[in-house]
């Protein structure tokens, strides 16, 4: 048991949490804060009443890092996708408690974390290993405001750079001839949705007959599939930005509207759909964002097209809006971006073409063939 007093030392009130060591069976004494008013010392010391009360405050002499980033996890996910949950709870289990989970939390050093990243450059991506550091950061940060640590380690850590990547896209005769060649296949409408509405590919699987408003010709994205538990389910998006209505191309909206006639005529003779989905396996279940992937590739490969993932179907329709000209800040809420920075970061590639197009244009408005230079 517990508990936490305030003690006046010279000019100064400072907060202590008394607790039992398991390893000595003797009762020690953590520093929680030192304040020179009284208030202050009172206010933090209810502070420490708190989190002992609702959260279990680990105490950090017994403590190591196996225990806390388990209890962390298990606290913060309710803050978490139930995929990216998982995705976090397989990176501890695999990577970080085997390699620092028996170190105390109060011995945590810049140096552990950072041979810990040494030891996966070359084995992970750059952009894997910033994953590992984020939920570290984020157990910190916590560990930290909870004053079991003096810092948050992870800020003293070099991090390996991401390598510029360019997306592999399709130009307009790429996609030209994509389109041709799923012509009245099982994968023309998902195809044709991300190419033309630049949806992930979950999102396009999570659209319902609901989600389509034929008159106004928009469709609205609010649910996504992902597997859980063996099962693919359909849930929120995780990001309240992905959550949008968007004008769509009459031609998409037409050819979902003769889907649901198909599908009426088909129903009416007998025929088992799924009540809502509009994209749904044989078995009336939501399909996998995986599974369509799988199959966009292997229809690639039959038709001898240049290979590229179905999600850069999305990439090469946010390309063509941007040589468009379309704002950036539409683009961005069209896709569901958080920000219209995120746009940038991803596509700066097309925004440098763009760059060097207005440099020629303003130089042909400022200057006439006779001054240009060179």
């Amino acid at each position: 048991m517990s508990s936490v007093f305030i003690r006046k030392r010279s000019k100064n009130y400072i907060v202590y949490l008394e607790y039992l060591d398991k390893e000595t069976n003797k009762k020690k004494q953590k520093h929680m804060g030192s304040y020179p008013l009284k208030r202050d010392a009172s206010r933090r010391l209810n502070e420490v009443k708190e989190e002992i009360y609702k959260e279990e405050l680990l105490l950090p002499n017994e403590m190591k890092m196996e225990e806390f980033i388990l209890d962390f996890l298990e606290k913060y996910k309710i803050n978490l996708s139930i995929t990216t949950y998982k995705v976090y709870l397989r990176i501890c289990k695999k990577y970080i408690i085997p390699l620092l989970g028996d170190i105390k939390l109060s011995d945590i050093r810049p140096i552990h974390v950072q041979n810990y990243v040494d030891d996966l450059v070359g084995i992970l991506t750059p952009q894997t290993i910033r994953i590992h550091l984020n939920i570290l950061n984020l157990a910190f940060k916590r560990a930290y405001r909870l004053k079991l640590i003096k810092e948050n380690v992870v800020q003293f850590v070099e991090v390996p750079k991401n390598k510029k990547f360019k997306n592999e896209i399709y130009n307009a005769e790429d996609m030209r001839i994509l389109l041709e060649k799923c012509h009245k296949t099982p994968l023309e409408l998902p195809i044709i949705i991300a190419s033309g509405l630049g949806l992930r590919i979950s999102e396009i699987m999570g659209l319902t007959w609901n989600n389509i408003d034929f008159n106004d010709f928009t469709i609205t994205v609010e649910k996504i599939t992902v597997r859980d538990e063996g099962k693919v389910i359909l849930k929120e998006p995780k990001t309240e930005s992905s959550v949008r209505t968007i004008s769509a191309p009459k031609e998409i909206i037409l050819m979902l509207k003769q889907l649901k006639k198909e599908r009426l005529a088909a129903k009416l003779k007998g025929e088992k759909q799924h009540r809502e989905l509009i994209f749904y396996d044989k078995n009336l279940e939501p399909i996998a964002p995986d599974v369509i992937s799988k199959k966009f590739k292997y229809f690639l490969e039959v038709n001898n097209l240049k290979h590229i993932r179905f999600h850069d179907l999305r990439h090469s329709h946010v390309t063509m809006l941007i040589d468009a000209k379309v704002p950036l800040k539409v683009i961005s809420e069209r896709v569901g971006h958080s920000s219209v920075n995120t746009t940038l970061n991803i596509y700066s590639h097309a925004l440098k073409e763009m760059d060097q197009e207005a440099s020629d244009k303003i130089s042909n408005v400022l200057f006439s063939n006779e001054r240009k230079m060179g």
